[in-house]
């Protein structure tokens, strides 16, 4: 395979490769768990970012609704 007689493939050659894609796999797998957990963080405050707006969006029709009210109580119409 390798023509060059410089360049020996020796068991211990292959074994210090090995170990530095393991070591390159390990930081690998310790940035995806890390981005998984800004992910599921972030997921969760859209969740709760999302209850809030339903809540906002519930009570803006409530006071809509007594605006509605008030505005016919005092025969108030759009012009």
């Amino acid at each position: 395979m390798y023509n060059d007689p410089m360049i020996q493939v020796t068991n211990e050659l292959m074994y210090e490769v090995l170990k530095s894609i393991q070591a390159q796999v390990a930081v690998v797998r310790e940035d995806v768990a890390s981005i998984k957990a800004r992910l599921t963080s972030l997921a969760t405050r859209v969740g709760i970012v999302h209850t809030d707006m339903a809540l906002v969006s519930d009570r803006l029709d409530r006071v809509e609704g007594h605006l509605a009210r008030v505005d016919t109580r005092l025969n108030i119409t759009d012009a």
